[in-house]
């Protein structure tokens, strides 16, 4: 009865809106959210897949177009993209301006849940640096690039030498996780960004053990006095990585950015571990995607603030 209601609901919305502004996708989609067919995703959140995917590709290829290849070396290539240049690992330029493409529609937070000036800032999953250059960007005092890969490190040393030795960026040589470990990571080698100790890319033919730790530790290890935004983009580790930051999040509230796409359960598991750290947050949707194969519709990126 009350999928019945949710229908009805969605069909007087449609029927008193403009039916300029409907396509037969998003009347889909909508319909799916309606139905209760989407976790943490509002109709109109639901609705926007389309333009966002459309928006996100036009900007991939307008940066694609605009770069071009400065020098390479053994394993690394530097980029000069419209942004700046990047030294990413060879094999990765056609993932670079989709990860750009992500930075430029802002799917870590717009407004209040975006980065700020003064911010004390935690990356996890740093990956080459995007998401470091948009924390400089935004005025962050103090930005630590966690990342566990090599090659990623190697660009990361590569892409902001002058911040890390001014200490604004800090190189943290780790995954994070629930307790201090070794693990195996699966290396993809077209794309470092889906290196994982979680997950298996299709294609992945290295593996190489990396070490572990957790949040809580690093913010001990750092002395840091304050965590203002956390962002965790690390392949299927996010719950793991959460419970491994249970004290900070008590102590200092951060605004959190978390990838919810990499594992099915992942957008009703993640909220249900925040919310037993820290009863107080409120969650937002970020960028919602379709699951064809179930009729179902996820989250990218969760947001609590």
């Amino acid at each position: 009865m009350e999928g019945v209601k949710k229908i009805l609901a969605l069909l007087v919305f449609i029927g008193a809106a403009s039916t300029a502004f409907f396509t037969v996708d998003k009347v889909r989609l909508a319909t799916i959210a309606a139905v209760g067919r989407s976790e943490q995703c509002s109709i109109s959140a639901s609705m926007s897949i389309p333009d966002h995917f459309k928006e996100q590709t036009a900007i991939k290829d307008r940066i694609l177009a605009g770069s071009r290849r400065l020098k390479s070396d053994e394993n690394y290539e530097q980029w000069q993209t419209p942004l700046r240049a990047y030294w990413i690992p060879l094999g990765s330029q056609f993932v670079l301006p989709f990860n750009l493409a992500e930075q430029a529609e802002h799917i870590y937070g717009t407004g209040d849940q975006a980065m700020r000036a003064g911010d004390v800032v935690l990356d996890c999953g740093a990956n080459i640096g995007v998401t470091v250059e948009e924390a400089l960007k935004a005025g962050a005092k103090t930005i630590v690039a966690i990342e566990p890969a090599p090659e990623n490190l190697e660009c990361l040393r590569r892409n902001f030498p002058k911040e890390i030795e001014s200490g604004r960026v800090i190189i943290y040589p780790k995954g994070v996780w629930d307790k201090d470990d070794t693990l195996t990571m699966n290396i993809d080698p077209h794309n470092s960004a889906a290196d994982s100790v979680v997950m298996k890319p299709e294609g992945a033919e290295g593996k190489i053990q990396v070490p572990l730790t957790t949040v809580d530790k690093i913010v001990a290890e750092l002395k840091l006095d304050k965590v203002d935004y956390i962002k965790m983009d690390i392949e299927g580790a996010e719950p793991n990585a959460l419970r491994g930051a249970h004290d900070t999040i008590a102590k200092y509230k951060p605004r959190l950015s978390i990838a919810s796409y990499h594992v099915g359960t992942h957008s009703t598991l993640i909220p249900q571990i925040i919310k037993e750290t820290r009863a107080d947050y409120k969650t937002e949707c970020g960028p919602c995607n379709e699951v064809k194969k179930e009729m179902r519709i996820r989250p990218e990126i969760l947001y609590f603030r």
